[in-house]
């Protein structure tokens, strides 16, 4: 086994996620780097992947960026199709440029409740048909398939990870979604908090240490293939209130609106594909991971 330092390469650099893995992937097992559409100190560009030998070394790429959430994605159809489907086809490209011997192992980071869309009565399993309600999942599925599809013609070790609501970390004021930190701040801050629908949709969250647990593994064994990433079990949102202001000792005031017709009432996962491969298990209850979450944010 080589001494140096595996290159993994993170695209969403900017974001909070790929942030957490930087920090969490770090010397001197691996060396990361972190692309955004706009190079500065600390990030390098998306189309330095693109150029030739542009992912020489690069052991993993791991592909968050995306330029839509569902919110957004329902806000300015067609993003999409414009920006991440064609940015896809052109990586997918520069990775099958790569000699057979020393092939980057590529993850994808799509969408658990979006992709699947309301679960059919138990959680959903990757083999299940994916039924999404709204632009942002179809967009994610799209994706999928095109990786799909070029993994099985150009022998790509691809990787999809269908994942739920990873939290405990801020988030800005401004970002449309992170039900849980944006809970916190709201209790904390004492402003109001919306509420989608009357608080009974269903969803699966899960704390970022388990989220990058499992990421870890699945980057060590170079594991290929679809996986659920989740916590495995999902929890309402008048729950989720419930226990952020137990956690905070403060009420939360509600604005109420109705739910989006594109928003996921009932998302179930079922982890036990990637519990298999790999021995993963979370580690971290709901209740204990808001806690820590408050913990953290009183303490900023």
């Amino acid at each position: 086994m080589s001494d140096q330092p595996q290159r993994v390469f993170v695209t969403g650099g900017r974001g909070r996620l790929a942030s957490l893995i930087a920090d969490h992937f770090r010397a001197p097992a691996h060396h990361v780097e972190l692309f955004s559409r706009v190079g500065a100190p600390g990030f390098r560009t998306n189309a330095d992947l693109l150029r030739p030998g542009g992912l020489e070394g690069c052991a993993t790429l791991l592909h968050l960026a995306w330029s839509t959430l569902p919110a957004s994605s329902e806000a300015h159809p067609g993003s999409e199709e414009r920006h991440d489907l064609p940015q896809l086809e052109q990586l997918l490209d520069a990775l099958a440029a790569v000699p057979t011997r020393s092939r980057t192992h590529f993850v994808f980071f799509s969408t658990g409740g979006a992709v699947y869309g309301n679960a059919p009565g138990r959680p959903n399993r990757e083999d299940d048909a994916c039924a999404p309600v709204g632009r942002y999942g179809r967009a994610k599925l799209a994706a999928e398939q095109l990786i799909r599809a070029r993994a099985e013609r150009d022998g790509l070790p691809c990787t999809i990870l269908r994942i739920s609501n990873p939290y405990g970390y801020p988030v800005p004021k401004s970002r449309q979604q992170g039900l849980i930190a944006h809970a916190l701040r709201c209790a904390v801050e004492g402003q109001s908090l919306t509420l989608w629908g009357d608080g009974r949709a269903r969803k699966d969250f899960l704390y970022y240490t388990d989220f990058l647990s499992a990421l870890e593994l699945v980057v060590a064994r170079r594991l290929c293939g679809v996986f659920n990433l989740a916590a495995g079990e999902s929890h309402s949102v008048e729950e989720i209130i419930a226990l952020v202001e137990a956690a905070t000792e403060k009420k939360i005031r509600l604005t109420r609106t109705p739910a989006p017709t594109w928003d996921v009432q009932d998302s179930r996962l079922d982890n036990s594909r990637l519990a298999a491969a790999t021995g993963w298990q979370p580690q971290v209850a709901l209740a204990e991971g808001i806690r820590r979450a408050a913990a953290g944010y009183a303490g900023h």
